[in-house]
């Protein structure tokens, strides 16, 4: 009878762990392919970002590798959006547009136990002239950003996007000839138009397409 005991014990024990272990499975988010997180902070890398006011900035560090040969020496600093189809992630990046996305947007160059702030810049345009570089204030105040193009083949390396998905990428800031190193982003999304809030969006750092 004893041993018998023992026996149902342990077979009430094993299953036990069974049924909590696939509680715990159940419970977890599934990652999708190559998960943001899997990248680390090399850049290129992407983050969830929800067009929500922020109580606290989101603060991510990372690595900047040298560009590539697909990539200008300007790094992209923004949001991207992805759709069914080219068209409505375009309509979907204007809409965050006009409406307008305060935020605030900074970074820091990490060297020992110095964080050095690194000057931004915003690309200002207004229809019938062209378009200007004018530079971001301490502040890092930001509105609206405007559309941009990055290194896709910087992204598909790193698994970040695959060659027939749609995205639009919303440009907040530039920083312009940086050093390879490591960096401090600091975003913090203000007031934002309640409508966004539905938007599926990501935070996204990568390097600027070079021009052809």
């Amino acid at each position: 009878m004893f041993r018998q005991g023992r026996w149902l014990v342990c077979l009430a024990l094993i299953l036990s762990g069974s049924l909590l272990s696939g509680c715990r499975a159940s419970s977890e988010a599934v990652p999708g392919p190559r998960a943001p997180a899997e990248n680390g902070t090399l850049v290129p890398f992407v983050r969830p970002l929800p067009l929500v006011a922020m109580t606290t900035p989101m603060v991510v560090e990372f690595t900047l590798p040298p560009p590539g040969k697909s990539s200008s020496p300007t790094l992209f600093l923004g949001i991207r959006v992805g759709g069914e189809d080219g068209l409505k992630s375009l309509n979907t990046s204007r809409e965050i547009r006009s409406m307008g996305l305060p935020a605030e947007v900074k970074l820091e160059r990490l060297e020992a136990q110095k964080r050095i702030p690194v000057p931004l810049v915003r690309v200002e345009s207004v229809a019938g002239t062209p378009a200007r570089i004018e530079p971001i204030g301490p502040t890092g105040r930001v509105e609206g950003g405007w559309l941009d193009d990055v290194d896709h083949q910087s992204l598909q390396s790193a698994g970040l996007e695959a060659p027939d998905s749609h995205h639009t990428q919303l440009a907040l800031a530039w920083a312009q000839e940086l050093q390879p190193g490591h960096y401090r982003l600091s975003m913090q999304i203000l007031k934002p138009d309640d409508r966004l809030a539905a938007t599926q969006a990501e935070l996204l750092v990568a390097y600027v397409n070079k021009s052809k």
